[in-house]
């Protein structure tokens, strides 16, 4: 099972980080998928997690899992294809136009693990007779297993054995990836240089300029802490912001730290990463702010504490687009 998953969807109470986390190792993995495509024509041949695949036509059935894996297929113009789903999509991350197509798309059942993703059977798959599943591999679903029936696995990068650096540009790389899969090159690219333009916009007047900032994801009953270094993909959303990440250099992604580390760093700004519905913004907050000592933490002496959905800061996906708009928002109220 794909480790790096966990690592991704962080979940409440049953989140557990295993120490084979990829990116602590390296985030600087290969897979690059803009330069694995080979051509814009079919058949076409590209990189998923390292492997080589080719495939000789457009997919016309896909099989969604991840809830921001719609994000990319809005991008490239290929939600048409899409003819189930294995996992809800959060109707904060998605327009009503864009729910509207999300909610009729059939919901497939299936059963949440403990790394906070989903486990469906092979034979489930097989009867909705899909040409693509697009997501994360699992004990049971992977490139072989699907490979073996016909049905092609593309697994998002971030959640690849050997995760490409989390940027921008891999953002942009994808959706014209996805362009070339779908043969909607046209709307993709279009798509891509609409995104680039909207992160140009947000590096050019950055709202925390000079401010040193931190990362957390804080569990939705307070009991632990984690922080993200350079290596998530809410490090360059900080970055394109002006912010300077205290917990950079953190040889882990997303390694647990406690309330005193972050006493001791003493951040101007604290985003808290979340993706428990069930709770408010304020909520969220005062996981961290009650703390004993906390109020000591410049960020939340001044009120530079925001509150972000997990999926506008990770994985890298066009939502982190949106996210941009979204903290700087909170920044700037």
């Amino acid at each position: 099972m794909n480790t790096n998953l966990s690592a991704f969807r962080l979940r409440t109470v049953a989140l557990v980080l295993v120490v084979a986390l990829v990116a602590s190792a390296c985030g600087g993995g290969d897979d690059s998928p803009t330069a694995a495509a080979q051509g814009d024509s079919f058949p076409l041949t590209f990189t998923n997690c390292d492997r080589e695949f080719t495939l000789d036509a457009a997919p016309e059935r896909v099989m969604l899992m991840e809830a921001a894996a719609p994000s990319l297929l809005f991008a490239a113009g290929a939600m048409d294809r899409v003819i189930a789903r294995i996992e809800d999509f959060p109707e904060e991350y998605y327009t009503a136009e864009e729910l509207d197509v999300l909610e009729a798309i059939p919901a497939l059942v299936a059963e949440a693990t403990s790394t906070g993703g989903v486990e469906i059977s092979v034979e489930e798959i097989i009867a909705h007779d899909p040409d693509i599943v697009i997501g994360y591999d699992t004990a049971t679903l992977t490139h072989d297993t699907l490979g073996d029936v016909g049905i092609q696995l593309y697994v998002m990068p971030p959640f690849c054995d050997n995760p490409p650096l989390p940027s921008f540009e891999s953002i942009l790389g994808e959706v014209r990836l996805y362009g070339q899969l779908f043969g909607t090159t046209e709307v993709a690219n279009a798509n891509a240089a609409a995104l680039e333009a909207a992160v140009a916009a947000a590096a050019d007047a950055p709202v925390a300029e000079g401010k040193t900032a931190a990362a957390l994801y804080v569990t939705s009953d307070g009991s632990a802490i984690y922080a993200y270094s350079s290596l998530g993909m809410v490090h360059p959303l900080m970055e394109a912001l002006g912010m300077t990440n205290v917990f950079a250099e953190l040889s882990e992604r997303v390694p647990e730290v406690s309330i005193e580390e972050v006493i001791g760093r003493d951040p101007e700004i604290l985003i808290l990463l979340y993706d428990d519905f069930g709770l408010t913004p304020d909520e969220i907050s005062a996981l961290v702010t009650e703390l004993r000592g906390a109020s000591s933490i410049t960020a939340v002496a001044d009120g530079a504490v925001y509150p972000l959905l997990f999926n506008w800061a990770e994985p890298p996906t066009p939502l982190v687009v949106e996210g941009l708009s979204v903290l700087s928002d909170q920044i700037t109220e």
